[in-house]
């Protein structure tokens, strides 16, 4: 995928980093598959207790089990209500969804614990497979701090298929992707998006691609716009490039 290159510090990168131009694409998003007609489902509400005893909440959404499965993670202060607009366009491409609230927000409340929070896509995987009556088949697409627990939340889980990380940054909160890149994920595919004026991201992006493998693909779109803001504005080729990448990489 195409790499817009913003700061003068990333073209220095280029020089530097080994391995930057393998990770470059030229995935022409006008070619991608149209956007599916939206499905509307149904959830089933579950409740599931985490390591340390907190009960996480989330929506359920059965396409087909013996599909493969997304699990959403939200952004800072919002909850699992933030991704409606995307649950029906991934039904729509027969993706079973798990949409969940993170703890300290929405119905599973607690306090703001995002190391804990890691260890809470795990379990939210781990309950999948055992009673959430769906394929072993599990990918994760996170947005800010959120994707910070997609890629962190797949890495440490050996089965999980792909992460994508909608507006990362190199560390959030003081929870950083470094152990994802550098070990855990191995030669598993993640797929960054970001803007390319988006100041986090941007920033990020020279030690992201220090320690990312071949794997690892990003695409940077104009603008600043962050997280579930660049989701809205750009909904026409990034719903898309999501499913794309998902068809590939999601089992």
């Amino acid at each position: 995928m195409r790499r817009l290159i913003v700061f003068a510090c990333l073209i220095l990168t280029v020089f530097f980093v080994p391995g930057v131009f393998a990770q470059d694409d030229s995935t022409d998003l006008e070619a991608l598959p149209p956007t599916p007609e939206a499905v509307q489902l149904e959830p089933t509400h579950v409740v599931v207790e985490a390591s340390d005893g907190l009960d996480l909440v989330g929506d359920l959404y059965i396409v087909d089990p013996e599909r493969p499965t997304v699990i959403l993670l939200h952004q800072l202060y919002t909850n699992r209500t933030s991704w409606q607009p995307l649950i029906g366009l991934l039904l729509g491409a027969n993706y079973n969804v798990l949409n969940v609230d993170q703890r300290g927000f929405g119905e599973t409340r607690g306090s703001i614990n995002w190391t804990q929070a890691i260890e809470d896509v795990v379990t939210w995987q781990e309950w999948l497979r055992t009673e959430g009556g769906v394929a072993d088949a599990i990918s994760t697409i996170g947005s800010s701090i959120g994707s910070t627990m997609a890629v962190r939340g797949c890495s440490a889980d050996p089965a999980c298929k792909t992460a994508i990380a909608i507006s990362p940054g190199w560390e959030y909160y003081n929870v950083g992707l470094r152990p994802a890149l550098e070990e855990e994920l191995g030669e598993r595919p993640a797929l960054l998006i970001y803007a390319e004026n988006d100041r986090w991201p941007a920033l990020g992006m020279p030690r992201i691609m220090e320690f990312a493998s071949a794997a690892i693909e990003t695409y940077a779109y104009p603008g600043n716009a962050h997280g579930m803001d660049l989701l809205k504005t750009e909904n026409e080729t990034m719903v898309p490039l999501i499913l794309d990448w998902l068809a590939k990489h999601g089992g």
